[in-house]
C-alpha cells in the first residue's frame, strides 16, 4: 500500500465531494469546437465517425510513420488487453500507471491504454534521479511502469514493462466507450520540475484544458510536440489534440539542442503546421533553417506559439519571414500563476503588421493585475505603471485554500504565493513589466535583469538583441552574463557558413564599435567566449545557469571542448553514454562536460567521485562496475556505456575462453629463428637503435638514457603520426611535458635531436605499417630493438589488444632476425606474472608457462614473454624487463596524475584518513629514470643475454608499505588520520552519505596490488639501488600538489571520527 498522501502533494482544482466517475455528454464547456470531452472519448468518437484521420505523425525511428485515429485506438486496446495480464494488475492501491518515454508514439498508446482501463497516469522525467523515482513511486503507489525506446533504473517494488512488445490483438473491437472502464474526471499528475527539491505532484482534471481550448485549439491542427511528456505542456496537448481533430507530431529524439531543431525543420517539411516552444528553441530553429537552405519558407503553417520565456519582436520577425501565413500566438505564464488561471496571450494574425512590443492579454476575469515595488509594496498603478507582476483574485476563492498558499510564509512579501492584506490569494511573478491597461501588460523579463554600470541600469537581453541584429552576418546567437566578480562576459555562435571563421578578438571589436555608437553608457565587455551551441536546459528554454558558469569558468570550458561531443545516433548506447556523461558532469559539478565524451581520469575523477559514479550507475543501469574500471586508461562515457550494454545483454566482462599457450604455439613463428643468419657478435658500440613507444612515459625517459649510453648510435623510434615532421614534433612535445631536465638546453645529454629518426608507423600493422625498403633498411642499419610500445588498456579484451601488444612483437621478433641477429629488449610488467597477486612467495626473474592471468592487457604481457622465450630457445637474443608501477622521476617527481596509487591517494586524502593500522599491504615503486637507465644498461651488457628476465624493483629501496606511504601524505601537511581497513569501513557506514559507501570495495581493492619481488639478475649488471620508496612518494605528491592535482594541505574536507 501505498503511503498516505499528504495535501501539499496531491491537491487538485476539483472539488473532493464531486463525483470522480463520469459518463459520457457531462455538462462540459462548449466553444467553438462543441462540448468539452474526456480525451478517451474523444478518441473513440472520431475513430468511429472519421476513422482516417491523422493522429499521430512521428519520426522517432527516423522515418515517417503515420497513425490513424482508428489505428490509435486499435494500439491502445490491445496494449490495454496485455497490461490487464500482469500480475497484481487490478490490485487495490495501484490505480496509476507511470511512464517513462521519449515524445513518441508509444507514449500515446500507453497513455489511452491506461484510461481505457480505468487507471490514472503519471509521466516521469527522464533525468529525474533514482532517489526522486523512488519518492514519487511511492507516494502514488506505482506498481508498473510502462516504457519503450528508453527504460528508467531500478526503482524498488516496480516493475518496469515494455508494453510495446504486446501485439495488435486478433480482434478489436469496434471503438466503444462500452469496452472501456468508466470514465474518469481526474485522470493524471502534474508534476514540478523538482529544481528545488523532489518535484510536487498534483492530481488534476482533463477539464483544466477546457478553458484554453479556445485559444489553442486548431481544427484538424497538426501539432509539434518537443518537450519530454513530464512537462505540462505535453500532457495538456495529449489532452487537448483529439478534442479538435488534431494531430501529436513528434521527432525524432536528439540530444543536443541543432540535432532537435533539425528534427523540427523536418516535420515542417512534411506539413507540420502547428509549431509551438520556448523563444530560445524557435530562434534556433529560424537559424538553423535559414544557415540549411535559402529562401526557405513553411507557408502552411497555422499557428506559432512561443511561450515559457521573454518573447522578443526580431523573433516575431523571423516568424513572419519563415511562416508569412501563421497566426503567432505568445503566451505567457508559469505553473504558479496557472493555478489562478492567469495565463496570457498576445495574438498577432497574419495580417497584422508586426507590432513596437508584445502587449499580453490576461483572458481570466476574475484575475487582477497588482504591482509590488523590490520590497514587496505594493504599488499605486494609477500612478506608477511598471513594477513586479502581481496575480491576485476575490478572497473568497477557494484556491486560498492550495496547500502552497496556506504554507506560504507571510513575512516573505516577494514569496510566490501568499495573501494581500484584504486576505486575497496573491501570486507574485518576480517578472518586471508594464500595466498598460486592464489585465494587459508588456513584460520586460526577470526583476534584477537589469545590471547597474556608472550609476545607470541597463538591460541585458536588450544588449543581445542589438548585437544579433547588427553582426547577423558573423553570429547567430549571444548572451551576455554576469559573473561573481561583477564582470560581464560575451558568449556567442558563429553563424553556420560563414565564409571566414571570426576571432573571439573580432566579435569583441564589433561589439564594442556597436554599443560606443548605439549606447548612451559605457557598455564594458570582459571576457568573449566561443559557444559551439547555446546551452539549453531539459525545459527547452536557455540555460542561464551554465552560461553563467561558462563564464566563471572559461578554463573548464576550453578543456571540456577539447573532448568530442556525444551524438544520439537513436542506439541504445548512445542514450547511456548521453546520460553518463551528464552524471559524471553533476558529480564533478563541471557542467560544461555534460554531453562530451571526457578521459574520465582526466578531468578530475578521484577515487571519492568515482566511487559515487560507481554507484549511482548501479542505481540507474543495474550495472556494477567497480571504481578502478572507471579510473582505468580510456575510460569515457562511450566506453562505460559499452560496458553497461554488455552487463544488461547478460554479457560477460571477461575474456572469452582463450588457451594462452595454445595461441603462442600459434604465433609462434618459424621463420624466427638464428638459423642461417651470420653468428651473432654483441653489438658493444651499436649503430642503430629502434625503440618502440618512445612517446610514452617511460619510452621518453628511455629515448634519453640510451641516446647517452650510445653515443654514436642513431635511434629510430617508431610513432603514430602522419609524418615524419609530425612525428618528430610529437616525440619533443613528449620530452617538454615529461623529461623537465631536458629544458636545460645546454645539457649534451638532451641534445640528442640530430640523432634521432622519427618514422611514422603503426604497431598493430604487419612491419608496423612501413614499406618494404623502409624496413629492409632499418633492419640492416640498426643493431638493437627495444620493444617498449603497447596500449595500456584495463578494460579491453584480448583479442582487442592483440594488435598493438601481441603482433608487435611478433614484428620486433621478424626485425631481430631480419638480415642479421639483433638483441631484442622487451617491455613486460611484474603483473605479466599469474602468482603476482596475494602471494607470499618472491617472484623470480624467469618466465612462468602458468597462463592464470586475468584482463586482456597482463595477457597480452604474458603471451609476448612466451612468444620471445620461444624465440631465444631459437637463437635469437633476447631479455625480458619487467618493471613494478612506474612513478615519476626521481628528480622532479613528474608522474601520470591519472595512474591507480595517486588517486587511491587522492581519495583519502579528501577523506581525511587511511587504513593502515595493521595493514600488511606493500607496494614498489620503480622512479621512471630509474627504470630507463637500468633498461639501458641491460642492453649495453652481454652476460644480461644470459640471465634473460630482470626485474627492476628490488626488495629493499622499491618496496613501500601502506602506512609508510600515507605517514609521507602526513608529513606533507595533509590532516589524516590511520586506521584498522575494518574500523574504517564501519566509520564510513556510519559518518558518510549513503551515495559515498560505494568506497567500501576501495580499502581492499589495494591489496591485489601487495607481492615481494626478488632482483639477483638486475643487482648483477646494475647494483645501483633506486632513492627510497618515501622519498619517491614524497617528491612525486609534491609534483602532484604542485600541478593542482591534490588540494592544498591542511584540514581534510571530510573528517571520519
Amino acid at each position: 500500500m501505498p503511503e498516505e498522501r499528504r495535501p501539499s502533494e496531491t491537491w487538485s482544482p476539483i472539488d473532493p465531494a464531486s463525483p470522480e466517475v463520469i459518463s459520457p455528454g457531462s455538462l462540459f464547456p462548449v466553444d467553438q469546437f462543441g462540448q468539452w470531452m474526456h480525451p478517451l472519448e474523444a478518441v473513440v468518437k472520431f475513430a468511429r465517425e472519421e476513422p482516417d484521420i491523422l493522429a499521430i505523425f512521428t519520426l522517432e525511428n527516423g522515418s515517417a510513420e503515420r497513425y490513424t485515429y482508428l489505428q490509435l485506438w486499435e494500439r491502445a486496446y490491445s496494449i490495454a488487453q496485455g497490461l490487464k495480464t500482469l500480475p497484481g494488475w487490478d490490485d487495490e492501491g495501484h490505480d496509476v500507471v507511470a511512464i517513462y518515454c521519449e515524445p513518441e508514439a508509444h507514449w500515446v498508446f500507453y497513455t489511452y491504454a491506461v484510461w481505457i482501463l480505468g487507471k490514472r497516469v503519471i509521466n516521469f522525467a527522464l533525468n529525474w534521479p533514482s532517489a526522486i523515482r523512488n519518492e514519487i513511486a511511492q507516494r502514488v503507489g506505482i506498481r508498473y511502469m510502462l516504457c519503450h525506446m528508453v527504460r528508467p533504473g531500478r526503482i524498488p517494488n516496480v516493475e518496469v514493462v515494455d508494453a510495446g512488445q504486446y501485439p495488435l490483438a486478433e480482434t478489436v473491437p469496434v471503438p466503444s466507450l462500452e469496452v472501456c472502464a468508466p470514465l474518469q474526471e481526474l485522470i493524471f499528475y502534474l508534476t514540478t520540475s523538482g529544481t528545488t527539491g523532489v518535484p510536487k505532484t498534483y492530481l488534476a482534471s482533463h477539464v483544466v484544458c477546457a478553458s484554453i481550448r479556445p485559444e489553442w485549439g486548431v481544427l484538424y491542427g497538426k501539432f509539434g510536440v518537443f518537450l519530454a511528456p513530464s512537462f505540462s505542456v505535453s500532457t495538456v496537448f495529449t489532452i487537448l489534440t483529439p478534442t479538435f481533430k488534431g494531430s501529436l507530431w513528434f521527432p525524432k529524439p536528439a540530444y543536443t539542442p541543432a540535432d532537435r531543431a533539425e528534427m523540427v525543420i523536418r516535420l515542417l517539411d512534411s506539413g507540420m503546421d502547428v509549431l509551438q516552444g520556448t523563444p530560445s528553441f524557435l530562434k534556433l530553429v529560424f537559424n538553423r533553417a535559414d544557415a540549411m537552405r535559402a529562401n526557405l519558407s513553411w507557408p502552411a503553417v497555422r499557428r506559432i506559439a512561443p511561450s515559457a520565456e521573454l518573447v522578443t519582436i526580431s523573433l516575431i520577425k523571423h516568424a513572419r519571414m519563415f511562416c508569412p501565413n501563421a497566426t503567432i500566438q505568445c503566451g505567457y505564464g508559469s505553473s504558479e500563476a496557472a493555478l489562478l488561471s492567469a495565463v496570457g496571450t498576445c495574438i498577432i494574425r497574419s495580417s497584422d503588421p508586426i507590432p513596437s512590443r508584445i502587449v499580453y492579454t490576461i483572458r481570466n476575469p476574475a484575475v487582477r493585475c497588482l504591482l509590488f515595488d523590490e520590497h514587496g509594496n505594493t504599488l499605486d498603478t494609477t500612478n506608477v505603471k511598471t513594477g513586479i507582476l502581481v496575480y491576485t483574485t476575490e478572497n473568497s476563492d477557494r484556491i486560498r485554500n492550495h496547500p502552497d498558499f496556506l504554507n506560504a510564509n507571510p513575512n516573505d512579501k516577494l514569496s510566490s504565493f501568499g495573501f494581500l492584506a484584504d486576505g486575497s490569494p496573491r501570486v507574485c511573478t518576480m517578472d518586471e513589466v508594464e500595466i498598460v491597461g486592464t489585465r494587459k501588460i508588456v513584460v520586460f523579463g526577470r526583476f534584477g535583469q537589469k545590471v547597474r554600470i556608472n550609476g545607470t541600469y541597463i538591460d541585458l537581453n536588450a544588449f543581445e538583441n542589438i548585437l544579433t541584429a547588427a553582426i547577423s552576418h558573423m553570429i547567430s546567437d549571444c548572451a551576455f552574463t554576469i559573473t561573481s566578480g561583477q564582470q560581464i562576459v560575451l558568449l556567442y555562435v558563429l553563424r553556420k557558413g560563414t565564409p571566414m571563421h571570426f576571432t573571439s578578438r573580432q566579435i569583441y571589436d564589433a561589439a564594442d564599435t556597436i554599443f560606443s555608437l548605439q549606447s548612451p553608457v559605457l557598455f564594458p565587455i570582459h571576457n568573449c567566449i566561443e559557444l559551439q551551441a547555446m546551452p539549453f536546459n531539459d525545459s527547452g528554454k536557455r540555460d542561464l545557469k551554465k552560461l553563467k558558469k561558462i563564464a566563471e569558468n572559461a578554463d573548464q570550458y576550453a578543456l571540456a571542448v577539447s573532448y568530442p561531443a556525444l551524438e544520439d545516433d537513436g542506439a541504445y548506447q548512445s542514450k547511456i553514454a548521453i546520460k553518463v556523461s551528464r552524471i559524471g558532469s553533476v558529480i564533478l559539478d563541471v557542467d560544461v562536460l555534460d554531453g562530451r565524451d571526457y578521459y574520465l581520469a582526466g578531468v578530475g575523477f578521484d577515487f571519492m567521485s568515482a566511487s559515487r559514479l560507481a554507484l549511482v550507475i548501479k542505481e540507474e543501469f543495474d550495472a556494477g562496475l567497480a571504481p578502478l574500471i572507471l579510473l582505468s586508461h580510456g575510460m569515457t562515457p562511450r566506453s562505460i556505456a559499452a560496458i553497461i550494454s554488455d552487463i544488461q545483454s547478460n554479457k560477460s566482462l571477461t575474456c572469452t575462453s582463450l588457451d594462452l599457450l595454445e595461441e603462442a604455439a600459434r604465433l609462434d613463428d618459424p621463420s624466427v629463428t638464428a638459423k642461417n643468419l651470420p653468428r651473432f657478435v654483441f653489438p658493444t658500440s651499436p649503430r642503430g637503435i629502434v625503440l618502440t613507444g618512445a612517446t610514452g612515459f617511460l619510452g621518453i625517459f628511455l629515448l634519453f638514457e640510451l641516446a647517452a649510453k650510445f653515443p654514436s648510435a642513431r635511434i629510430v623510434c617508431l610513432v603514430r603520426a602522419a609524418s615524419e615532421h609530425a612525428a618528430l614534433e610529437r616525440l619533443q612535445q613528449t620530452a617538454r611535458s615529461l623529461v623537465l631536465a631536458s629544458h636545460n638546453a645546454t645539457d649534451p645529454k638532451y641534445n640528442i635531436w640530430d640523432r634521432v629518426d622519427a618514422v611514422p608507423g603503426d604497431l598493430a600493422l604487419d612491419m608496423w605499417g612501413l614499406s618494404v625498403a623502409r624496413w629492409n633498411q632499418i633492419a640492416q642499419d640498426t643493431d638493437v630493438i627495444v620493444h617498449a610500445g603497447a596500449v595500456i588498456n584495463w578494460i579491453q579484451s584480448y583479442e582487442e589488444l592483440k594488435g598493438p601488444n601481441v603482433l608487435s612483437t611478433t614484428t620486433a621478433l621478424r626485425l631481430a632476425t631480419t638480415h642479421h641477429l639483433k638483441p631484442l629488449h622487451y617491455i613486460s610488467t611484474i603483473g605479466a606474472v599469474p602468482t603476482a597477486k596475494n602471494s607470499n612467495e618472491l617472484l623470480e626473474e624467469r618466465v612462468y608457462s602458468a597462463w592464470n592471468i586475468s584482463g586482456g592487457y597482463l595477457q597480452t604481457k604474458w603471451l609476448s614473454e612466451q612468444l620471445i622465450s620461444m624465440a631465444r630457445a631459437k637463437g635469437v637474443p633476447a631479455t625480458v624487463i619487467r618493471p613494478s608501477m612506474i612513478t615519476g622521476d626521481s628528480l622532479y617527481g613528474v608522474c601520470k596524475s591519472d595512474d591507480y596509487i595517486w588517486r587511491y591517494i587522492k581519495g583519502f586524502i579528501h577523506l581525511g584518513a587511511a587504513p593502515c593500522h595493521g595493514s600488511t599491504v606493500t607496494m614498489s615503486f620503480d622512479p621512471v629514470d630509474h627504470v630507463a637507465r637500468v633498461t639501458t644498461e641491460i642492453a649495453a651488457s652481454e652476460q644480461a643475454l644470459s640471465l634473460f628476465v630482470f626485474h627492476i624493483s628490488d626488495p629493499e629501496n622499491s618496496a613501500i608499505n601502506e602506512p609508510t606511504m600515507f605517514k609521507a601524505v602526513r608529513d606533507l601537511g595533509w590532516e589524516i588520520f590511520f586506521e584498522t581497513r575494518e574500523h574504517l569501513k564501519d566509520a564510513l557506514a556510519h559518518s558518510l552519505a549513503a551515495q559515498e559507501n560505494a568506497l567500501f570495495p576501495l580499502v581492499h581493492m589495494v591489496m591485489s596490488m601487495s607481492f615481494r619481488i626478488d632482483n639477483p639478475h638486475t643487482r648483477a649488471i646494475y647494483p645501483i639501488r633506486c632513492i627510497s620508496s618515501a622519498l619517491q612518494a614524497e617528491i612525486c605528491l609534491r609534483y602532484l600538489l604542485s600541478i593542482g592535482f591534490l588540494p592544498v594541505p591542511g584540514k581534510a574536507s571530510r573528517t571520519i571520527r
